[in-house]
């Protein structure tokens, strides 16, 4: 997500290009599904003070000014989920919870660690091929993004 954002400046991110939201917007808004379901749901935390927004779920404005405190608040959701994770053994990706949100199929069965983890990295690959694309679209390049799926390969 940071690399589909490379380059931009402060304006460039908080502005909403075709009236869509704004980058700035997109990766609060990705991160908000990482702290809601990882710091909050598994870890017990309360949501970040801004990252936690409703204003930041699907459904908002797509405004969203201030880059650099979203920086930070996206860094400090991060990190705190990155220590949650790497306090965890293989054997919790099975961990159950029970599942009061908006997917229905979920509230049926719980959602596990281990679909969280998927679900939050498929949500950020589409917003980071959102962000490409309209870089693209306004004539920048956002450049390749593989990022740590480089060990894989």
């Amino acid at each position: 997500m940071d690399r589909a954002v490379c380059g931009l400046t402060a304006g460039e991110v908080e502005a909403r290009p075709g009236a869509g939201s704004s980058f700035a917007w997109t990766v609060a808004h990705a991160t908000n599904q990482l702290d809601a379901w990882l710091n909050v749901r598994f870890a017990g935390h309360e949501p970040h003070p801004l990252i936690g927004r409703n204003e930041l779920r699907i459904g908002g404005s797509g405004s969203a000014l201030d880059w650099q405190g979203i920086r930070a608040a996206v860094a400090e959701a991060r990190a705190k989920a990155r220590r949650y994770l790497e306090s965890r053994s293989d054997a919790d990706l099975d961990f159950v919870l029970p599942y009061d949100g908006s997917m229905l199929v979920l509230r049926e069965t719980g959602i596990s660690l281990q679909h969280a983890l998927l679900r939050i990295t498929a949500h950020h690959y589409f917003h980071i091929g959102e962000i490409a694309t309209k870089r693209d679209l306004l004539g920048d390049q956002a450049g390749d993004y593989p990022g740590l799926l480089t060990d894989a390969i």
